[in-house]
């Protein structure tokens, strides 16, 4: 097994990624995804740098994901604070919904605030 590192027993069944190439081979539950461990087996994967990624993950390795709403971020204008991203709509402060691009602002625990808050 890729994962475990242990013989999986002719009887048992395993798990083959195709874009892995068929030398490779996984236990059903050590299938998972390198960066959060969630079980890949009954899921779609992707195969990326030699190993398998959830979907999630997959996309935050080719786009960021708004802090503000988590979703992924297609435009080329975001905001950008603390290694945190927003949709530029969504950088405003948590208590007065004031946009701050261009403001000063206070991250709080992942909240946005504008100095006024």
């Amino acid at each position: 097994c890729e994962t475990c590192k242990q013989e999986v027993p002719g009887d048992c069944p395993v798990v083959y990624a195709d874009r892995a190439g068929y030398s490779r081979q996984w236990h059903p539950a050590c299938f998972i995804c390198c960066r959060c461990s969630e079980p890949l087996v009954d899921l779609i994967y992707f195969w990326k740098s030699g190993a398998a990624w959830c979907g999630r993950h997959y996309c935050e390795s080719l786009r960021p994901r708004c802090a503000g709403c988590d979703e992924l971020i297609f435009s080329e204008d975001y905001q950008q604070a603390e290694g945190r991203a927003w949709h530029t709509k969504h950088f405003a402060c948590l208590e007065c919904e004031t946009l701050l691009t261009g403001k000063p602002f206070a991250l709080d625990n992942a909240s946005l605030l504008c100095t006024t808050c």
